[in-house]
């Protein structure tokens, strides 16, 4: 009996029964005990069942240790399942016992906690326990007894790295009950306030306080292997023992191994042995996963690549950002998944939108022409405790269509199939813009007009087809937007030669875009007239449609521009004949609104083109000019006749009207035809300086710089000093290198019109663009004579009857004007000088001499009564005024402010 009460005496002085329960596990007390504001495994049964929910993990441990080396063993076991990310349970088992064979201690508690976060930076926990104690001695019980408990806890995170936690123990005490129905209060009612802060992720260090002061630290390496060590030291008594420890700990996977130690002071030091199985549950879910195109057309890859392509749910029930990376595949469209790094908030539930990548060889592979019906799939994964995890889920099949299939649901996303810079369509197009370079200069004037008309007669040349799809036939198809529809790449329908309306419009379209000219596509809607055609960029300003067309319904006039409509699928016909049908085609839509007009332009920085590679294929061979491109060239000679007929008021008596005729011919570059009209207005009237100087202008546009220049220099000598004569001396002198020259002529323009100051490099880089660039090396056409007669052949010579037949003029050819006259321009010239710089005595003195060597010249006494008048001199200006009233009567209302004598002093053109 000695021996029992000796033996309760140690258990009370060693664990203090009275007031202080014994913790447990080996983690918690390698930190000396500072473990309430860690509370971060499933040791937190215990110590503070307010972080049960926040380790989101199930996890099981256990742990043994011979207290002091004295026989008595502690044996613990703990499990931890959580039920949502907010709320979880905890069950464990402790039990403290001693055996000799005589004496027998036991002591076993069993705690039920649970544990509710409802805010991420708040949670709180309680537990009930269940004590049973035993001592016998030679088989005989003494004092059995059970008691129920509680415990309470709190657990606060004001910071992503800072934790603050209360313990509160035995609420109200803990009592058990004995056999003989006595109660005692063996444990009583304690608490701990703890602090833990996390300086770096891999270290922790915390503190408590409670009946002793505990300070504690972790550091993790490389999420493996941890380091603890930690000190507990009395608050009250008179000696205040000092008791250190440390601990490691070693993680593979889901398993862990602990090991603890604590050096007491008399008495041998303890060592402790855990082993821990944490089943961590994915953190990350996904909720939900919506492709935002559904059925997917391999055509749009890259439209697909600038949008979103996927909206992803997903929830973080952890409390801290959570970098994830969420990745998707597509089967048949990727070799590797498309990966993306997201951060989710903590305690979050948010949708996402995930962009796509799709494999280079997404259009060209053997899978690529086929239909697929395949399962796209989401995977995100990210790091947990260290270690990899993965949440991932198969999505709703997804309909995978071919190359080349589209609906007409949005029509807009036809501009996928414009491919300009494909390598066949590129090739194809310079090929027969670089062989009829001397047509498109001598016979279209270098227009878009011209282009556009080599190479529709290309394609009919190269024996483009146009036939009905029998599956898809755009006619049956255009009602339904659901229904798919094929269409093939430009490079493909090269070398197929076959091929729809929508076909043969994304090729056309994609030809005239390799040269920089913009193309709009023509949806028509009407119902059982579904169809789709083009129209091209004139380059063209809406105001001068009747300066360069015939009519305005030849025409479309759209977005300040002025568009040519072509019917793509007459391929293999004129040029012409398609241009017709196209305007007409798009009137009578357009009277009735069903034609919608997609630019091209704006559709494809949307629908980008697709990687299409065209296999390389042989070009057509071209030798010497096509029928149909002849056909064109005659027509064309036809269309423009009637259009010059048209500016002259369909007739041709006068120089004058040749003239008109020969500056019309020049604006649309036919240059020929522009000199036969200029030379026959010389013929008729020699003393026509601006005739002259126009058809200078016409040998510089032929690059004939110093022929120009003699034409240039003829008409000043007829017309004295003309700052726009010398401007295209200036100009020409320019074209041919002669930079001196060209600056020094460039000076005399400025004495002359002061309005061409500082516009030097303005005037001379126009004068270069306007005239034909550089010409890229390869095979031209060369229009020999006979080529050119049978060109002029179909053109229409009654048309405009020309009463005059034009002679070859030459400059030698062209008479003088007299000394006298042409000095009496030059001195008007410098009169109008002065007279513009405010000098008007200096003027009057030169309209006068003027006067002296043209007596006749009206011109020169406008000048000179004006000038007269703004020198106040009122009553010789009026005697002028009434000589040029009786020669030029129709100049009266220009000049009558003389007749108030100083009272209206208006603007005068020649002067202001």
């Amino acid at each position: 009996m000695k021996r029992f009460f000796s033996t309760l005496t140690l258990f009370s002085v060693l664990f203090g029964q009275q007031y202080d329960q014994l913790f447990v596990g080996t983690r918690p007390l390698s930190m000396g005990g500072a473990f309430i504001a860690v509370a971060d495994d499933a040791n937190t049964i215990s110590w503070n069942p307010a972080g049960l929910p926040g380790l989101r993990r199930t996890e099981f441990t256990t742990t043994y240790a011979d207290l002091y080396a004295m026989g008595i063993t502690q044996s613990y076991m703990g499990f931890v399942r959580p039920f949502s990310d907010r709320v979880a349970l905890g069950f464990d088992w402790s039990n403290i016992g001693f055996d000799d064979k005589e004496l027998l201690y036991a002591e076993n508690k069993m705690n039920l906690a649970i544990g509710v976060q409802p805010h991420r930076k708040f949670s709180f926990g309680i537990t009930l326990k269940y004590l049973m104690r035993d001592m016998q001695l030679d088989g005989t019980s003494y004092g059995k007894s059970s008691g129920v408990g509680y415990d309470a806890g709190i657990l606060i995170q004001p910071l992503k790295n800072l934790k603050l936690g209360v313990g509160l123990y035995d609420l109200g005490g803990t009592q058990v009950a004995y056999k003989d129905k006595t109660n005692e209060t063996i444990l009583g009612q304690a608490f701990k306030l703890g602090i833990s802060y996390m300086p770096i992720d891999e270290l922790i260090l915390a503190a408590d306080y409670g009946d002793r002061f505990h300070f504690g630290a972790e550091y993790v390496l490389a999420s493996r292997l941890s380091f603890r060590a930690g000190v507990q030291q009395d608050v009250t008594g008179n000696e205040k023992l000092l008791v250190p420890s440390g601990g490691l700990s070693i993680k593979f996977k889901s398993l862990i191994v602990e090991y603890g130690y604590e050096s007491h002071p008399y008495l041998e030091p303890t060592h402790r042995f855990s082993f821990a199985l944490q089943f961590s549950p994915a953190v990350v879910s996904i909720t939900s996963t919506v492709i935002s195109h559904n059925p997917v057309f391999r055509s749009l890859h890259r439209y697909y690549e600038s949008e979103t392509f996927l909206k992803v749910g997903l929830k973080n029930i952890s409390d801290a950002d959570l970098p994830v990376d969420v990745s998707l595949y597509v089967p048949t469209m990727m070799d590797n998944p498309h990966s993306q790094s997201v951060t989710l908030p903590p305690k979050s539930e948010e949708e996402y939108d995930i962009g796509v990548s799709f494999s280079s060889d997404v259009l060209t592979s053997k899978k690529a022409t086929f239909d697929n019906l395949v399962q796209p799939e989401v995977k995100v994964t990210y790091k947990q405790g260290g270690e990899e995890k993965l949440a991932q889920k198969k999505m709703e099949s997804s309909y995978v269509l071919g190359k080349g299939k589209l609906t007409w649901s949005n029509p807009d996303m036809i501009a996928c199939y414009v491919t300009p810079a494909d390598a066949v369509v590129d090739k194809f197009a310079r090929s027969f813009i670089q062989y009829y370079t001397p047509v498109l200069n001598d016979y279209f004037g270098r227009s878009n007009l011209g282009r556009g008309i080599i190479l529709y007669d290309a394609l009919g040349t190269h024996g483009l087809v146009y036939n009905i799809d029998l599956e898809t036939p755009f006619l049956d198809i255009a009602d339904d937007k659901t229904a798919f529809d094929t269409v093939k790449y430009p490079g493909d329908m090269l070398r197929d030669k076959i091929g729809d309306c929508d076909d043969l419009t994304a090729l056309y379209g994609s030809l005239m875009g390799n040269l920089g000219i913009e193309t709009m596509f023509l949806d028509v809607f009407k119902p059982g007239a579904g169809h789709i055609f083009l129209m091209f960029d004139s380059g063209i300003k809406p105001d001068e449609v009747g300066k360069y067309f015939l009519d305005e319904t030849e025409v479309v006039v759209l977005n300040d521009k002025v568009w040519i409509p072509i019917e793509a699928t007459l391929v293999g016909k004129s040029f012409f004949s398609a241009w017709k049908q196209g305007a007409l085609k798009y009137n009578e839509m357009k009277a009735g609104n069903f034609v919608n007009e997609i630019s091209v332009k704006e559709a494809s920085a949307k629908y980008l083109a697709g990687s299409h590679i065209t296999q390389d294929m042989p070009m057509p061979e071209i030798d010497g000019i096509n029928d149909l491109l002849k056909e064109d060239i005659k027509q064309y000679g036809v269309w423009l006749e009637q259009i010059v007929y048209n500016a002259v008021g369909n007739k041709l008596d006068a120089a004058e009207d040749y003239y008109d005729a020969g500056v019309k011919y020049m604006e649309f570059g036919r240059n020929k035809e522009a000199i036969n009209m200029l030379e026959t207005a010389i013929n008729m009237k020699p003393l026509f300086p601006d005739a002259i100087n126009t058809l200078g202008v016409c040998y510089t546009k032929k690059e004939e710089y110093e022929k120009a220049i003699e034409f240039y220099e003829k008409a000043l000598g007829q017309s004295g000093d003309h700052a726009g004569y010398i401007l295209n001396i200036a100009i020409s002198h320019f074209m041919m290198g002669n930079k001196g020259m060209a600056k020094q002529k460039y000076d005399e323009v400025i004495l002359i019109d002061p309005v061409f100051a500082g516009k030097l490099d303005k005037v001379f880089g126009a004068a270069k663009a306007s005239l034909t660039g550089s010409i890229s090396m390869g095979p031209k056409l060369e229009i020999s004579d006979n080529l050119e007669l049978e060109l002029a052949t179909g053109s229409s010579k009654g048309l405009m009857p020309i009463t005059k037949s034009p002679i070859n003029v030459k400059p030698t050819d062209i008479p003088q004007v007299s000394h006298k006259k042409r000095r009496a321009r030059s001195d008007n010239t410098v009169g109008i000088t002065f007279a513009r710089l405010g000098n008007y005595s200096m003027a009057i003195d030169f309209f006068r001499k003027s006067m002296e060597y043209d007596p006749d010249e009206i011109d020169y006494k406008i000048n000179l009564a004006v000038a007269l008048y703004r020198m106040y001199k009122y009553d010789e200006a009026l005697r002028y005024y009434e000589e040029i009233k009786k020669k030029k009567p129709e100049l009266v209302t220009q000049l009558d402010f003389i007749e108030s004598m100083g009272e209206i002093t208006p603007i005068f053109n020649k002067f202001d």
